[in-house]
């Protein structure tokens, strides 16, 4: 299994139970990510070189037990500065892992050029995307599952990977759903009601996914690696047209910052 359990075979039942259920839903899942990057680059492909899988694309079976866990394990109420720097410190190596993983076995050890990342693919569902989207997608995934094992031991019971939220600006309502709240939602074709979800790669939390105490997301920009990515915007016509992607995450979780990984880099405002 990606995420290591502990020794516990009521922890262990449940996350066998999860699994089982979870993989039904992955491919419905990917179709609602209206606040991914990547959605966003396949009708923008002009800036999918630096944008491309700024959101995840972590298998719904891992995503739903991370967030489970927080009903199965005892999380820590407080997240002190000591283990928010331990795990801050993980998911870069993480960033780093990915990376190194993925331009070495997919594209040969060499750094992709800007007509190389720009250069449109096909994948095994017969979609149109840049190498860019393509690469991005696969250091997501890889990072992801890396983030699971490292969490799973540092802060168990207390994260999880891509949650999915609602946000109301002009309430300030924040609401958690869970995968099977938006495979509800998917199935009875009430799609419209997941525009401007936003799903952020990683949360840390102290029990619940409602009990948000930090977040962060992965970027992997396809080029240039040694220059801090921008967050990304809204483009017109989305329900948070003109913010920030931190701005709305700090706003819908009340945090004074968000962090982004970046390979090398490591994790910024």
């Amino acid at each position: 299994m990606l995420v290591r359990l502990r020794p516990s075979w009521t922890v262990w039942l449940l996350g066998l139970a999860v699994l089982l259920q979870g993989c039904g839903g992955a491919h419905a899942r990917k179709q609602y990510q209206l606040d991914s990057a990547t959605n966003t680059c396949r009708h923008q492909p002009a800036s999918c070189a630096q944008a491309a899988g700024q959101e995840a694309v972590l298998p719904t079976a891992v995503r739903t037990f991370a967030t489970a866990g927080g009903s199965a394990v005892a999380a820590l109420k407080i997240l002190d500065d000591a283990l928010k720097q331990e795990v801050t410190t993980a998911l870069e190596e993480c960033a780093n892992h990915a990376r190194t993983e993925v331009i070495l076995e997919r594209h040969g050890g060499t750094r992709p050029t800007p007509e190389e990342c720009m250069e449109e693919l096909r994948d095994i569902q017969g979609r149109t995307l840049t190498r860019a989207m393509k690469l991005g997608e696969e250091m997501h995934r890889v990072a992801l599952r890396c983030a699971a094992e490292k969490l799973n031991k540092l802060r168990p019971g207390g994260f999880s990977l891509e949650p999915t939220y609602l946000y109301d600006q002009g309430s300030g309502k924040t609401t958690w759903l869970s995968a099977a709240d938006v495979d509800r939602i998917l199935r009875q074709g009430r799609m419209g009601e997941l525009k401007g979800s936003l799903v952020p790669d990683v949360v840390l939390h102290a029990g619940h996914p409602d009990q948000v105490q930090a977040v962060y997301d992965f970027k992997f920009p396809c080029v240039d690696i040694t220059r801090w990515p921008d967050w990304r915007r809204y483009p017109s016509g989305h329900p948070y047209a003109g913010y920030g992607q931190d701005e709305i995450y700090r706003e819908a979780f009340n945090l004074e910052k968000v962090l982004k990984v970046v390979p090398w880099l490591g994790a910024g405002p």
